[in-house]
């Protein structure tokens, strides 16, 4: 069984995030909020979507996304990234790798992925430049095919929600937390 590393799917989730914050400042959707320090940021708002709930929730987990203090301007759930791209490609997310936290992680990932995927070839635009490597020739879940890559329903069937389905808390852990085991 190969699996992508924890670190390589927050990557790919965080690279989304701020994929999706681009698109909504280009289009004059962003806003801004205070953070507990009072300094302005970009926020990123989930819009209630499940692809970007079950996302958002996993980068908050391992502390990658922040949520801002609620408020009377604020409607809904609004999160800001505490480290970009780089920061989060250099980050080690060792403490994170479990086998129950890889399931959670690509339950979010493939909930993103099927935004953008076609009979299950992956639409190689919209991933970052580091997937094909991190994430797609480390995980048994995509196979290479010419062209491109596909993501192996049954594969993700068998490996991801047939264990996912059995989690008590589908949550991120550390490992070692009493709450990890289900």
């Amino acid at each position: 069984m190969k699996n992508a590393a924890m670190g390589a799917l927050v990557y790919e989730l965080l690279f989304e995030v701020y994929r999706k914050m681009e698109y909504d400042r280009k289009g004059g959707f962003i806003q801004s909020f205070p953070d507990e320090n009072d300094v302005l940021r970009e926020a990123f708002y989930h819009e209630f979507t499940g692809r970007w709930e079950w996302s958002a929730g996993t980068l908050e987990e391992v502390g990658v996304l922040k949520p801002f203090k609620s408020n009377s301007r604020m409607w809904g759930p609004y999160f800001y990234p505490v480290m970009t791209l780089d920061e989060c490609a250099e980050a080690d997310f060792s403490e994170y790798e479990t086998f129950d936290n890889y399931c959670v992680a690509m339950f979010s990932f493939q909930h993103l992925l099927y935004g953008f995927a076609l009979h299950g070839r992956v639409d190689l635009s919209f991933r970052s430049s580091r997937f094909p490597d991190a994430v797609a020739s480390k995980d048994d879940i995509f196979v290479d095919a010419d062209p491109g890559i596909i993501f192996d329903d049954a594969r993700f069937e068998e490996k991801v929600l047939q264990r996912w389905r059995t989690l008590e808390v589908r949550c991120i852990y550390r490992k070692g937390d009493a709450a990890s085991a289900s």
